[in-house]
């Protein structure tokens, strides 16, 4: 019986490990998000799938210009006031990517932020996502990509 346990637990270790994200997983370029079918769900349901509380992924838009200086600027501090460190930004392919160490009370994780910026037609997309790096219990209870994305809302509306 003893054998029996410690081999599910090891089986659930090594499943959970082989599940985790690296910076690998995460596209270089925002041309690989789908914005039209995250902008579609966005005007025309009212809870989209990727803004539940336990998904790891967040959209939203906004209908105005920013410079992009001044957008991967709000992502960079959005990204470290949650505790991100600054591992990828590209302006010619539209990311920026951080990454955060593990805490006392939670696990590491890998956040994409990828963006479309139109100041012809005043209309910025915001996709971002996130992954947990080490797992063994699920994942968070909570969107983390969320928290990441009301900051970067928050600042976008008062920087008008």
């Amino acid at each position: 019986m003893e054998r029996i346990i410690g081999l599910l637990i090891l089986l659930t270790s090594l499943n959970s490990c082989l599940s985790v994200a690296k910076m690998s997983d995460f596209s270089k370029t925002a041309s690989t998000i789908d914005f039209d079918k995250y902008s579609t769900e966005y005007h025309e349901k009212k809870e989209p799938f990727w803004s539940g509380q336990t998904s790891n992924e967040y959209y939203f838009e906004k209908g105005q210009t920013i410079t992009e200086k001044k957008l991967t600027d709000i992502i960079q501090y959005a990204l470290k006031q949650k505790g991100y460190s600054i591992k990828g930004i590209d302006n010619e392919n539209d990311y920026v990517i951080g990454k955060r160490g593990m805490y006392a009370n939670e696990w590491s994780s890998i956040t994409g932020v990828y963006y479309k910026l139109d100041n012809n037609q005043e209309r910025l997309q915001i996709y971002i996502n996130t992954k947990i790096t080490q797992d063994f219990t699920g994942g968070w209870g909570e969107n983390r990509a969320k928290k990441v994305g009301q900051i970067i809302e928050k600042l976008i509306d008062t920087n008008k």
